[in-house]
């Protein structure tokens, strides 16, 4: 394994294991619904910390982006870090075990690598520019269905934020949907064969980049609504 990627790994598992340890304290106190966003927003934080202190200790030269503070990555020159602890972050408020770690490694405007790690299953999804997506080291593809009505398809659309029918039409004729509440779960399940894809928009881009790595190094294909590789400008 590539030495930045190994670190991408011992980052991600160790803010792994303090989510782990959150959720167990989540299941045995009685968290009222008014203060478990803030137990949640702190689990968030420390899991953060962790990250960036082992990614900060092997590349002190490297900038490390948190989660939420996107980064325009043509106007970035050299190693950009972008750390998310918690993808899916009201799943784990409420102990849906649907949430992911996400550590993306940025090289002068293009993504490097990703890993997306799902602390519940102890799952490591992996990959690095041209050497394929892997997860827990076993090479992955995506799935072969060519048939749309055999397509079981992640639904990552905001249906507060948009129109019902949209989202509804664009996957008439489907197998079935499910809607994971957390991209980089739902592109890494798409870049395994677990989903046939995945659509939405007004998605995070962060998640963005971390999940789409994987899928294209997988075999599969990203676009945005319109077939064009703009979907980290227009976010769908």
């Amino acid at each position: 394994m590539h030495p930045m990627l190994n670190i991408a790994v011992k980052a991600a598992r160790r803010s792994g294991t303090v989510l782990n340890r959150f959720s167990l304290d989540l299941e045995r106190v009685n968290i009222s619904r008014q203060s478990i966003r803030g137990y949640a927003d702190e689990a968030y934080r420390v899991a953060e910390e962790s990250a960036i202190d082992v990614i900060s200790r092997a590349y002190p030269d490297h900038i490390i982006s948190m989660d939420g503070n996107f980064v325009d990555l043509n106007a970035h020159k050299g190693f950009l870090w972008i750390v998310c602890p918690i993808d899916g972050l009201v799943n784990f408020a409420y102990g849906f075990p649907f949430y992911a770690v996400s550590i993306v490694l940025i090289q002068n405007g293009r993504v490097l690598q990703s890993v997306v790690y799902d602390p519940v299953r102890n799952e490591l999804f992996t990959s690095r520019r041209g050497s394929g997506s892997f997860l827990n080291n076993r090479r992955i593809r995506v799935s072969g269905h060519i048939v749309f009505s055999d397509a079981l398809i992640g639904d990552g659309f905001d249906y507060i934020n948009n129109n019902d029918f949209l989202c509804k039409k664009s996957t008439i004729g489907c197998l079935s949907t499910r809607k994971i509440g957390s991209v980089t779960l739902g592109l890494a399940y798409v870049a395994c064969g677990r989903l046939d894809g995945f659509y939405g928009n007004g998605i995070d881009r962060n998640h963005l980049a971390a999940g789409s790595i994987l899928v294209s190094e997988a075999g599969g294909l990203i676009t945005d609504f319109y077939g064009d590789q703009r979907w980290l400008e227009s976010k769908e």
